[in-house]
């Protein structure tokens, strides 16, 4: 992250969505489905400020603990010697996320995909429920999403999954995520995603991003990791704005 030329650039803020702009396209009532319209909103009330340094550092000194089940799962970095964890229960504390009433989540086991195929969408379902007739063999393209699906897609890459660069292409992990996001089911926690896809850009070499500023820094101000003597930098978070998302 240092040797970037623009440091600033990898630092992901997500976005406020507006009812007004995005709700008659069902982009509300999708999210509901699932338990996940904390995700449509700013976590964080600061919408100037990015505190990139403190960001650094607790991705940096990030460690995962040992888990057995989903819930479980903890990750916890340092800031000004101040333990930060991001958990099922304090992502909770920031936001109502998966509002639906709660389970033990367990990740499917082979047997469970091959003994149960009904409880687990196909590929190429997924597929054909997500791009236009004929488009989606081999090489799937941005450009050829049915509309929700697009308009959902682009929320995605900044306020559920964030990732930089396929400005043409579908990167795999969206479809099944588009896929419960257009169906309202197969059903799995939002904080796991964040959590997991933390953790991925954490440790990926030449991913040189980090996800999710916003939710990262209501966790530093939840546990008073950041000081007075931390002013931040200047970054106006932007909302979506439909008329700004391109042709098509």
């Amino acid at each position: 992250m240092n040797l970037l030329k623009d440091k600033v650039a990898a630092f992901i803020c997500e976005r406020e969505v507006r009812e007004v702009e995005f709700g008659p396209f069902n982009m509300f009532a999708r999210f509901r489905a699932l338990g996940w319209e904390a995700a449509l909103s700013c976590y964080e009330k600061d919408n100037k400020n990015l505190f990139k340094d403190e960001i650094h550092e607790w991705m940096a000194t990030l460690t995962c603990n040992k888990y057995d089940k989903l819930s479980q799962l903890k990750l916890t970095g340092t800031v000004n010697l101040i333990d930060v964890e991001m958990s099922f229960d304090t992502l909770r504390k920031l936001a109502r996320y998966d509002s639906l009433p709660a389970r033990d989540y367990t990740i499917p086991s082979l047997d469970d995909l091959l003994l149960k195929p009904e409880a687990h969408p196909r590929w190429n379902d997924m597929l054909e429920a997500l791009f236009l007739p004929g488009t989606f063999h081999g090489t799937i393209y941005r450009r050829n999403l049915k509309i929700e699906a697009k308009l959902l897609l682009m929320i995605c890459i900044y306020n559920v999954i964030p990732r930089r660069g396929d400005k043409q292409e579908v990167r795999f992990p969206k479809v099944p995520i588009l896929y419960s996001l257009l169906h309202g089911s197969p059903r799995f926690p939002f904080r796991y995603v964040v959590m997991n896809n933390v953790w991925i850009c954490r440790n990926k070499v030449g991913r040189n991003i980090i996800p999710y500023c916003r939710i990262i820094t209501g966790l530093l101000k939840l546990f008073k990791a950041i000081i007075p003597e931390d002013k931040g930098a200047t970054k106006r978070h932007k909302p979506f704005d439909i008329r700004r998302m391109g042709v098509g």
